[in-house]
């Protein structure tokens, strides 16, 4: 089963380099789906939660407005069909509903009204260039690849949503390794939190966190190396245990990892059936 040899191009993305620590077997899963197949492993399929959903349509208000105040148009309306149509694409083959959004109206309400907090924050920024894509060759046929979500003069910034705030500096440190393997200086990162909270609460203000540019890109190169050498191991013998499961992370759920329950891993914690309203 070895494949040690195989001359596909591996793409890592810079957005899966913080959750590769927190358990590399669900990132695997996530990940490289497509060759673990190759393997005989099937994936689980998971059903987007609506915390996600916001978030991609928050992102996509904002740069709707941005683009829109580059060219000295209104985009307060543009903004909203914007994010209702982000939502309806998002949710159009199920969704993952929480306490914090219950249903479709309150989804798009909250992603607009996420979006202009942001806008409001970073009024400081100039010559804004948005959602900039860049990749750099890692060697032995891996291509490291992200999206930017805004660059300003040697800044980095990127715009995180959510009920929790998590650590991403590894994300922001490959950003900027990308940048400079592209001729671009980056003296600054950071990152645009703007939390997600019940509608008939008032939008908290996004809160603003600076990196050590030095710091991240030193855990962004000793990720992306994890990646590589994890995924080399593995395709010498198809041996899953290239990748180590973490049952106490928060997220080994059978609604979050793709791998729980399968042949891929059955790590996980023991779920006590009698609590849930569904068979998994």
């Amino acid at each position: 089963m070895g494949n040690e040899n195989n001359p596909k191009t591996t793409i890592i993305r810079a957005s899966s380099l913080p959750h590769y620590t927190d358990c590399t077997r669900r990132a695997a899963a996530k990940m490289f789906f497509k060759e673990l197949a190759q393997y005989g492993f099937k994936i689980n399929k998971l059903q987007i939660s609506i915390g996600a959903a916001v978030g991609t349509a928050t992102h996509k208000s904002l740069e709707t407005a941005l683009l829109l105040i580059k060219d000295g148009c209104d985009y307060i309306q543009p903004m909203r069909e914007t994010a209702a149509e982000s939502i309806e694409q998002s949710i159009a083959y199920g969704v993952i509903w929480d306490d914090t959004t219950r249903k479709k109206d309150d989804a798009i309400n909250q992603a607009v009204r996420m979006a202009h907090a942001v806008l409001g924050a970073i009024s400081f920024l100039t010559a804004v260039k948005i959602e900039e894509e860049y990749t750099a060759d890692f060697g032995d046929n891996f291509i490291i690849s992200g999206h930017i979500d805004i660059r300003s003069e040697g800044e980095i910034w990127d715009l995180k949503t959510g009920t929790v705030h998590r650590a991403n500096q590894a994300q922001y440190g490959c950003y900027s390794l990308l940048c400079r393997s592209n001729g671009i200086g980056i003296n600054k990162i950071g990152e645009i939190y703007i939390k997600r909270v019940g509608i008939i609460k008032p939008q908290p203000e996004p809160i603003i966190v600076e990196y050590s540019v030095k710091e991240a890109e030193l855990i962004a190169y000793q990720i992306i190396q994890k990646i590589k050498s994890d995924l080399q191991k593995f395709r010498q013998n198809g041996d899953i245990w290239a990748w180590l499961p973490n049952p106490n992370s928060m997220m080994c759920t059978p609604d979050y990892c793709p791998a729980w329950g399968t042949d891929f891993c059955k790590s996980h914690k023991k779920i006590n059936f009698n609590n849930l309203n569904k068979e998994i």
